[in-house]
């Protein structure tokens, strides 16, 4: 590649580093359903049609799962007239700057209600509510009375136990204006009132576990079902954070009653769809014409066959992929259409900035050589993963990156030292730097080294300098 300083040749394609929120279809809802969510949210629906008693769900993934996509399409399907549900979604991290949950969810319920048939009912919860928060902020922690208080103090400790006593029958005027409402949906619907609430494991620790706490102790009423969608693991952090070194997993248990795991997305899928979404094909033809080669047509081709399966075996969320593809969108941005960009290199580069930033930075500023990169992704995948089309470009990536530690070479031909380790390997002499190696080839069969020792002959011309790295790095930063 020859750096120049021309700059990238505009096209007539616009092209967006962020993509917006699809506008969700009420006749289609499931519209882009790469990760084909609908069906779990089909037996989420066989679950909670009939259920008449207080009932309460968890959809647990990780973040960048795909479980807010799924949870806002479910709540629109439910409401569709073949179910016929009353269904609420409420983003809790929106609404964790409340001071109580309480406070947040009725609100999101009687703002739900509010020009319906129970409009009246949803008005008396939202008045008993402020009337059961406003008590609650006049309480305050006293002393515990002890045996020679002067009979005179008993009046204010007497005052904090009616506060109680007042409370408890707000809170329980409060359960029974919910359980009417909750039976007012089902006779009129034959389905239980459905509240999901999603994105509790982002909210303040204190929002989140108040929020659980809330649900338990004051919406446990029939014909009420609540769905939560949760990353389990933030979700135990956050108990932890609040109430030290407890069994955090166990204490979540006790506000369940049946969890849900979302199951291992097809990430490869959902890369291929994002590089459809961004446009990238039509972004790299446009630099192939004006460059006047298919180079740039090629280099997205190999992106999208090759590159596309390493994500999807690196265990990168769905939201590191969707940075990874929003990266490549920038670089395609920004490169000259008389570079080429390795894609090889640059599919591993981006990949590795967002699985291990760390290594990443030292490998740009050369404080690591490719064997540690290598290393890295070997541990990340197996090569048996992959079918017989995929061992080539591996090995392909593998000796680009052998080729980029010519910037340490420490002789006059400036001979990459992975390259002549690489040789004496095939020609099997003793390695005099085998650190510069990657553990796999180091024990590979004579038909793989065979294999890297000629791809690196057919490279030759093509090395990869100290300044391709920094060209690179550059357009992705």
């Amino acid at each position: 590649m020859t750096e120049d300083n021309n700059a990238p040749k505009d096209t007539n394609l616009t092209l967006d580093l962020k993509l917006p929120e699809p506008d969700i279809s009420a006749d289609d809802p499931w519209k882009g359903d790469v990760l084909n969510r609908k069906e779990i949210a089909g037996r989420l629906t066989n679950l909670i049609r009939t259920q008449s008693v207080p009932f309460v769900v968890s959809v647990h993934g990780a973040w960048g799962t795909g479980k807010t996509f799924m949870l806002k399409r479910w709540q629109k399907q439910l409401e569709d007239e073949g179910e016929g549900f009353q269904a609420i979604y409420f983003n809790a991290w929106d609404d964790d700057f409340c001071h109580d949950p309480l406070i947040a969810i009725i609100g999101q319920l009687t703002a739900y209600f509010n020009k319906s048939k129970f409009n009246e009912v949803a008005r008396k919860i939202g008045n008993i509510t402020n009337s059961l928060i406003r008590r609650s902020s006049l309480t305050v922690s006293l002393p515990l009375v002890s045996v020679t208080t002067p009979v005179s103090d008993y009046h204010q400790d007497w005052d904090l136990l009616q506060e109680y006593l007042d409370q408890r029958k707000t809170k329980d005027t409060l359960r029974a204006h919910l359980q009417e409402l909750s039976a007012g949906v089902f006779e009129e619907t034959g389905r239980p009132l459905v509240f999901i609430i999603d994105e509790l494991d982002r909210c303040r620790p204190t929002f989140a576990i108040e929020l659980l706490e809330r649900v338990k102790h004051v919406f446990d009423v029939p014909c009420l079902v609540f769905v939560f969608g949760i990353n389990r693991d933030e979700l135990c952090q956050s108990l932890k954070s609040v109430y030290g070194d407890i069994d955090a997993d166990t204490y979540l248990r006790r506000f369940f009653d049946i969890e849900f795991m979302l199951p291992e997305a097809g990430i490869e899928a959902f890369c291929n769809y994002l590089f459809e979404k961004f446009q990238l094909d039509e972004v790299f033809s446009s630099l192939s014409k004006d460059a006047g080669s298919r180079v740039h047509s090629e280099e997205f081709r190999y992106l999208y066959i090759y590159i596309s399966k390493l994500w999807s075996r690196l265990g990168l969320s769905l939201r590191d992929i969707e940075n990874c593809v929003r990266l490549v969108a920038l670089l395609g941005r920004n490169l000259n259409q008389r570079h080429t960009m390795y894609p090889g290199l640059v599919g591993v580069l981006i990949a590795l900035k967002s699985a291990d930033s760390a290594l990443y930075r030292e490998f740009v500023r050369g404080d690591c050589t490719s064997s540690a990169i290598v290393n890295f992704i070997d541990k990340r995948l197996s090569i048996v993963e992959f079918d017989d089309r995929m061992s080539n470009p591996m090995d392909e990536i593998e000796v680009t990156l052998y080729s980029s530690d010519s910037r340490f070479a420490v002789d006059h031909t400036g001979q990459s030292p992975s390259i002549k380790q690489l040789d004496l390997l095939y020609s099997e002499k003793n390695l005099t730097a085998p650190q510069y190696l990657s553990n796999r080839t180091r024990s590979s069969d004579k038909a793989r080294i065979s294999r890297l020792y000629e791809l690196a002959k057919m490279n030759s011309r093509r090395n990869v300098t100290s300044e391709t790295i920094a060209y690179l790095t550059e357009l992705i930063d």
